[in-house]
């Protein structure tokens, strides 16, 4: 059930370019009408809008290789070519360099200059002249465009103006005024330059004497002249006190494992000597031949006299001196191997200390070695900086002479411009068309995305093999009611009523539909208006069949309640228990065009009476006396009485609430439905806010059916 869910809800989140396409083109003719009103209101602009003229001044920033480019680069901080002629393009287009070209021109008082505003009381003349000029500067700074040519030193400035002679008077004054403001800025920095690096230069100085002096305190007071040497010669004793103490604990070891095998063959002398270090010692070999003798003479002693005989004692008592023998030289040995141990262990524990204090002289060497070369780059700092300050200062003193000097040169002067500017106007209708046209067709796409959740719905029901079959719209209502919709005033929900009419219309018109006589109406859950539509669509069929409405929903009857029938008249479940018969619960009211079955008395164990075999005799009769009966069911995923129901009834159309329930909600309760193998007419969507257009297809023919020649009956 899941996968197929989510089937279904990937199927409905696809973007569905071909239906988008037929909805555009479907709407094409306004399309093409709002492209047509777009294009209109261009050719009106482009009228309106006067002509414009640009001229044009070329001039070049000269890279000489000589030595006035120091100067250049002492000007500008060390900045490279490139960097410099950037820089040399944005002085065009600062706001002090437009200010200056403003006042050289008396921009001010020209009226296409001026501030286009109303008379201000409070504001005094000088404050207007700042005011003006400023808005002079910023329309002169808009007007101005600076492009450099690529791969060469020329620039274009170019200005463009209502007035020919005008942009070509103010390009050439452009060219003129930055080569003066160039050289100003120049001579301006020059004068500051050598004092400014004189005086830099003798505090560079002062710091760089301190930083030597403080470097030479730190040799003395930790006594060293090169301390990598000294770094060197304490790893180096660390890395052999290191291997030492290695070699030292490999003897220990060596001799640990020799006093365990010692002990454990004391007394087990074949085993004993085999070990390579008792094997060696001269000691213990002599008290082992010793042994050996005295063994292979008591031996013999055995073979020829008994224990009692002087022979056989003397013989016994040399076997136990010498195996005495034997073990006193282990213990000796045992004890000549401790000796070893502790020695070596002695030996470690000084080669530990001498560790421990070689790598503290080390960490104080790292900490010297630290604060040294913090010191020495403090010093080459200062000695690289005094060294250029230097050679700024030489620098500046060679070629203040040549401050005066510009770099730029006019190359080209401004015309005045015989032809206006092109408005490009092919490209400007061009993009109104299609700016027009991508703009009408988002507002139609947007308009019919207010109706995607309709669309949404249709896919899910088409998923599961049914249809929409109405579509109705929310109404007001008075505030309070509770109850189920039994009358609607046809002067103000004329929609509501011809949306009721529809779904009426499209099952009559439906081959299949139209044949099945009993029809259930249930919803998803409570208060989707199943009720309200039950009555209406019973009242709609009423106005050209016999038509009965039945209440099945005997845990929240609200039918009777809704028609204002009497809750003592007996119903369905009087039927079921066989206390009345069907002609005692039928209510037939003249202001209704359709006879009614309440749900009688409320049962304690609804799912119990719907369960009864009768109900299905008691729709065999209705079924036989009324051409169609509409039975309201209880919400499908609330309680399963619509599943028992559905049983005995030709099919059941779900009412679905737009406003509440999701396409995952809505699939969920088709799947349920689909697993009980229960027979879905068609979805009603209830309570949406815009109906036009949402049939399509098939069913647009069944809006404009004519039942006027209907046959009705009472």
């Amino acid at each position: 059930m899941e996968d197929h869910n989510r089937h279904v809800l990937h199927h409905d989140d696809a973007i569905d370019i071909g239906e988008m396409a037929s909805i555009i083109w479907g709407r094409k003719w306004f399309i093409a009408l709002f492209v047509l009103l777009s294009i209109a209101i261009t050719y009106n602009y482009l009228q309106k809008v006067p002509d414009r003229y640009t001229a044009s001044t070329m001039i070049m920033i000269k890279e000489s290789k000589n030595s006035s480019d120091t100067l250049q680069n002492l000007m500008s901080g060390g900045l490279t070519s490139v960097e410099n002629t950037e820089t040399e393009l944005e002085l065009l287009k600062s706001r002090r360099f437009a200010g200056q070209i403003v006042d050289s021109l008396n921009l001010i008082h020209n009226v296409h200059y001026q501030m286009q505003s109303g008379y201000e009381p409070y504001v005094h003349s000088e404050q207007l002249l700042v005011k003006n000029r400023t808005f002079a500067i910023d329309k002169l700074t808009a007007n101005i465009k600076v492009t450099k040519k690529a791969g060469t030193n020329l620039v274009k400035v170019s200005y463009e103006s209502h007035s020919a002679a005008h942009s070509a008077t103010v390009a050439n004054e452009i060219a003129k005024t930055f080569i003066h403001f160039k050289e100003e800025l120049m001579e301006n920095k020059n004068q500051d330059k050598a004092f400014w690096l004189e005086s830099k230069l003798s505090g560079v100085k002062e710091n760089l004497l301190a930083a030597e002096k403080r470097i030479s305190a730190h040799q003395n007071e930790h006594g060293f002249i090169d301390i990598n040497s000294a770094i060197a010669v304490e790893e180096s004793k660390l890395a052999k006190l290191t291997k030492e103490k290695y070699d030292k604990t490999r003897v220990v070891e060596r001799q640990e494992a020799l006093k365990e095998q010692i002990i454990k063959y004391k007394y087990s002398p074949e085993d004993l000597f085999s070990i390579p270090d008792v094997a060696a010692s001269q000691a213990l070999n002599r008290s082992k031949n010793k042994l050996q003798a005295s063994i292979e003479a008591f031996n013999q002693v055995k073979l020829r006299y008994g224990p009692k005989h002087p022979a056989y004692q003397k013989a016994q008592l040399l076997f136990d001196d010498a195996k005495n023998e034997v073990t006193a030289e282990l213990d000796n040995h045992i004890k000549l191997v401790d000796k070893k141990m502790q020695i070596e262990r002695s030996n470690l524990l000084a080669i530990d200390k001498s560790m421990v204090e070689a790598n503290r002289r080390l960490q104080d060497l790292g900490v010297i070695e630290f604060e040294y070369q913090k010191l020495r780059r403090e010093f080459e700092a200062n000695l690289e900086l005094y060294e250029n300050l230097m050679k700024r200062l030489k620098e500046s003193e060679m070629m203040r002479d040549l401050a005066n000097a510009s770099n730029i040169l006019v190359v080209e002067k401004a015309e005045i411009p015989s032809s206006p500017n092109s408005k490009k106007e092919i490209l400007i209708y061009g993009l109104a068309m299609m700016g027009s046209g991508l703009l009408a067709s988002l507002v139609i796409l947007i308009e019919a995305l207010l109706a995607s959740k309709v669309i949404q719905f249709r896919k899910v029901a088409k998923g599961y093999n049914t249809k929409i079959i109405g579509v109705v719209p929310k109404i007001k209502i008075r505030k309070g009611r509770k109850r189920p919709l039994s009358s609607v005033d046809s002067s103000k929900h004329m929609n509501f009523l011809e949306a009721i009419r529809s779904t009426r219309t499209n099952i009559l018109l439906d081959a299949k539909l139209s044949r099945q006589k009993v029809i259930a109406i249930t919803s998803i859950s409570p208060n989707d208006g199943k009720s309200s539509l039950s009555i209406q669509i019973a009242r709609s069929f009423g106005e050209l069949e016999k038509t009965i409405l039945v209440d099945a929903d005997l845990r929240f009857p609200s039918i009777g309640d809704a028609l204002e029938i009497n809750k003592n008249i007996p119903g369905l479940t009087n039927l079921i228990s066989r206390q009345n018969k069907l002609s005692e619960t039928i209510n037939k009211s003249k202001e209704n065009k359709f006879h009614v079955l309440t749900a009688g008395y409320q049962s304690k164990n609804p799912l119990l009476f719907l369960s009864q075999p009768r109900l299905k005799k008691i729709i065999e009769t209705l079924k036989n006396n009324y051409k169609r009966v509409v039975v309201e069911c209880p919400p499908v995923m609330s309680v399963s009485d619509a599943f028992v129901i559905s049983k005995h009834v030709d099919s059941i159309y779900l009412v679905v609430d737009v406003e509440k329930t999701s396409k995952g909600e809505l699939a969920n309760a088709l799947e349920e439905i689909a697993q009980a193998n229960i027979k879905v007419g068609g979805l009603i969507l209830n309570k949406v806010k815009k109906t036009e257009k949402y049939y399509g297809g098939a069913y647009s023919q069944y809006l404009r059916a004519d039942f006027s020649h209907a046959p009705t009956s009472a």
